[in-house]
């Protein structure tokens, strides 16, 4: 034990000289009437090193990258379908009294009648012209569409493809009659039958187209038959 007082009091006096400006701490034990207990010593801190500062860490917060928000495209207006119009139910049209085709047979006795008073040519064959009576008939048939030849009456009297008509009772509209008058030995004149007892011939007496009523006394007995072409 004595070998150690020297060095007990060597470290003693290094203590005491290092620590001269050390202040005591006291440490209580909780209880006033405690005896005070004093630790005799310094407390070092320790000193950073010369030259060196402390290294103050801190703690940068997080940047955070904003979150994006989603953009959206604006929402278009939708197109509005175009709306149909209702079609308007369609106007009947005005009924027309229907007007009935004229025949064939009609259509010659309308031209037959149109003709009247263009004189007579012997041999004549156009209005221009004049007509006799199977110039007369010549024209009329080809106008409406009959294509014959130009011949005597008594030629057309012999067309068979023509209906006979024997009696003049049972003659129509259209009907082709022939006669042979007094002083003649065969057919020598064509009239057309327009109906109603009439028919329309040019006559030379006259000298022009007319009517005239074929139930006279003169024609009856003239009258050979007719010819039905239509």
């Amino acid at each position: 034990m004595k070998r150690y007082k020297p060095i007990l009091a060597a470290g003693l006096a290094l203590l005491f000289t290092l620590g001269c400006s050390a202040q005591p701490a006291v440490i209580h034990s909780g209880q006033e009437n405690d005896d005070k207990i004093q630790i005799v010593g310094e407390i070092e801190t320790p000193s950073p090193a010369p030259g060196t500062e402390p290294v103050r860490t801190e703690t940068e917060a997080p940047t955070e990258i904003p979150t994006e928000v989603p953009t959206e495209a604006p929402t278009e207006a939708p197109t509005p379908e175009p709306t149909e119009e209702p079609t308007p139910a369609p106007t009947p049209e005005p009924t027309a009294t229907p007007v009935p085709d004229r025949t064939k047979a009609e259509q010659f006795c309308d031209l037959a009648e149109s003709l009247i008073d263009v004189p007579y040519q012997r041999g004549g064959k156009t209005p221009s012209a004049g007509f006799d009576p199977c110039g007369f008939t010549y024209y009329c048939l080809n106008q409406v569409g009959v294509k014959v030849r130009h011949k005597t009456s008594k030629g057309y009297s012999e067309y068979e493809e023509w209906q006979l008509v024997a009696s003049m009772d049972d003659l129509e509209p259209g009907d082709l009659c022939f006669f042979m008058t007094p002083g003649n030995d065969s057919v020598n004149c064509v009239c057309i039958y327009l109906g109603d007892g009439k028919m329309i011939y040019p006559s030379s007496s006259e000298g022009k187209i007319i009517t005239a009523k074929i139930t006279d006394k003169y024609w009856k007995e003239a009258f050979v038959f007719a010819r039905r072409v239509f």
